[in-house]
């Protein structure tokens, strides 16, 4: 905008000309004025006419619409200039600040447009990648944030005929994260059912069955809490599951020893069986249960045996692998899977339902058989299976593919690497573990 001075500097020289009448600028001003004493003449405004012809005298000339030329005005006009004058003075100053402060608009605009535009900053929104709550038995997401870093439970459950289909095998939320299955006594198998997640049991699982030391061994390479109905005792060279308990410090709940205020156990006599294949455990009345026992259920990561899962599901080796059937040893029947590349799941229906699973892993270990004479008093003697947990070679089936594997036990956790000594993933998922014996017949034959 214009200085303040500079409209001061503008006003100041028309007041000198208005001082000075006798000017010798080349400009005349004629204009038309009304005539005082005529109420009907027709001029309401000036006119301002430059004439170079009549510029010697500075005369000033009053035009008539009838005329062709200005005519001169007398003197006595004069005094009427002179009235006249300081109103077109202040008229041509109102003019000269109403184009100063169009000028000054005009510069303001113009710089108004061309200022720099001011940089706003990018908003930066603070973004953190959601976290994964991954089961550490299964490799699978949206697991209970509650039970993280929580100590598994292991729960015995038999495979008898009489026992089959057993009660959650199939539980279509709340399947066992794990299976394991293995040898006992007479050609039979019973399995350990694993949860990491133990608020998260289904209605009812069982029958539940008795422990053996290999078991209890099993839910040891996961620091689990072990939950069982009876136990082997022990006997001549038979070690049994009750000296196990004592001397290797096992938290355990056995329904034949436990106060059982909260309800955990009961029986199930609708399929008209015998009363050792009706035993079950209310899983929801489990975790009322441990926090009662005041076991330690934060997860000891030293005691615990961590599997790798692959981020997205691959297969796991070059071989084709339809079907799997596992003998646990000479003395077994076979348990039989079958690949479903739609679901890209196995599948087994020994269990008189259908029992899927991701991984299928076969571990072959060192086994002997021990007699325990005069078994319950009855005269007759038992022969019961041990599992060394010497380590040894396995096979891992999953995605329709199986590979050779090495397993091994370090400190009290289970490492399964490849032939070639490289850590082995599972996919995520459930699986099934089979332990069987590489030195009483066991077998893994793929198809």
């Amino acid at each position: 905008m214009p200085e303040n001075n500079e409209i001061d500097e503008i006003l100041k020289e028309l007041r000198q000309k208005d001082t000075k009448p006798n000017t010798t600028e080349n400009i005349n001003f004629s204009f038309n004025t009304p005539d005082d004493s005529n109420d009907n003449n027709n001029y309401n405004n000036f006119d301002i006419i430059t004439d170079s012809f009549h510029n010697n005298n500075n005369t000033i000339y009053t035009a008539s619409e009838d005329d062709e030329r200005p005519k001169k005005r007398n003197k006595s006009s004069k005094s009427k200039d002179k009235k006249l004058k300081p109103v077109i003075i202040a008229i041509i100053a109102v003019l000269v600040m109403a184009i100063a402060g169009t000028c000054a608009y005009l510069v303001w605009a113009k710089n108004k447009d061309t200022e720099p535009e001011t940089k706003t900053e990018p908003t930066t929104v603070s973004t953190t990648a959601a976290v994964k709550i991954i089961n550490p038995l299964t490799g699978t997401d949206n697991y209970n944030n509650a039970a993280v870093g929580k100590r598994p439970v292991a729960c015995v459950v038999e495979n008898a005929y009489a026992a089959r289909p057993q009660w959650g095998i199939d539980s279509e939320k709340n399947a066992p994260d794990i299976i394991i299955e293995g040898e006992v006594e007479g050609g039979e198998t019973r399995m350990l059912w694993m949860y990491a997640d133990y608020t998260s049991l289904p209605e009812q699982i069982g029958p539940m069955r008795s422990a053996r030391p290999p078991f209890i061994r099993f839910s040891q390479l996961f620091d689990s809490i072990f939950i069982h109905w009876g136990q082997s005792t022990s006997k001549d060279n038979y070690v049994g599951a009750d000296s196990v308990f004592k001397t290797e410090n096992i938290d355990h709940i056995n329904q034949m020893a436990y106060n059982d205020k909260f309800n955990l156990f009961g029986r199930d006599s609708s399929r008209g069986v015998s009363s050792e294949h009706t035993g079950v455990l209310y899983g929801k009345n489990l975790e009322k249960a441990i926090n009662d026992t005041g076991f330690r259920t934060d997860t000891d990561e030293s005691k615990f045996s961590s599997f790798s899962f692959n981020e997205k599901e691959t297969t796991v080796g070059q071989t084709a692998c339809a079907s799997i059937g596992i003998k646990f040893s000479s003395n077994t029947k076979t348990r039989d899977w079958t690949y479903n590349a739609e679901d890209k799941m196995y599948h087994c229906t020994d269990y008189l339902t259908d029992v899927e699973r991701k991984n299928i892993l076969v571990l072959f270990d060192t086994t002997s058989y021990i007699v325990k004479s005069d078994y319950k008093g009855s005269g007759n003697s038992e022969t019961y299976c041990d599992y060394t947990l010497a380590g040894g070679s396995g096979k891992l089936a999953s995605m329709g593919t199986v590979t050779d594997i090495t397993w091994s036990v370090n400190n009290g956790t289970i490492k399964i690497t490849d032939t070639n000594g490289k850590e082995i993933n599972l996919n995520p998922g459930k699986t099934w573990i089979g332990w069987a014996s590489s030195n009483k017949g066991g077998t893994a034959e793929t198809v």
